[in-house]
């Protein structure tokens, strides 16, 4: 693996993986929703997603766009040290995708929150979705073991929603 710089690794140190404002911005959400009860960065469940439901086998991963590389926002690759950036990426990306396949084996519902679909245009369908998955989920309503996306609208949507916006029909 290349090696970072001293300042580097300091900043990535820095870091919060845990209680980041985009995590409890989803939890106040769910609690106002009337959703509590869940339980954060679980030990017993694979990867320990950010929010767990266990009696629900609902796991929610609300993932920071740069670290795990979201598909949506077409973050530039930083421009120095991109070997290691690559592999950092990569690694985390691998990383996701195999904790998500053990929880969807094991049946679990994992909702994926990118830190995009929760600035403030996006908040209220992304937590929508979120609450609408929850229940669904709760109530066998959806297939057990599946990966679901929440809070990002497909290319399609775009061009309605900014029509929405405008006034256009």
């Amino acid at each position: 693996m290349p090696e970072v710089s001293v300042a580097t690794r300091h900043v990535m140190q820095a870091n919060k993986s845990k209680n980041t404002k985009p995590e409890l911005l989803m939890r106040r959400a769910l609690r106002e929703a009337g959703f509590p009860g869940y339980r954060l960065h679980w030990k017993k469940c694979s990867g320990r997603p950010d929010v767990c439901y266990p009696g629900r086998k609902v796991a929610i991963f609300v993932n920071g766009c740069f670290w795990h590389r979201c598909p949506h926002c077409n973050l530039p690759m930083p421009k120095s040290n991109t070997a290691f950036w690559e592999a950092k990426f990569s690694r985390n990306k691998a990383r996701d995708a195999r904790n998500h396949d053990e929880l969807v084996a094991q049946g679990w519902t994992v909702l994926v929150v990118w830190e995009c679909a929760l600035k403030r245009d996006r908040f209220e369908a992304t937590v929508s979705r979120v609450v609408r998955e929850i229940e669904l989920a709760s109530v066998g309503l959806r297939p057990e073991g599946r990966v679901v996306e929440v809070g990002y609208l497909k290319p399609w949507q775009h061009r309605i929603a900014w029509k929405r916006r405008h006034g256009h029909s």
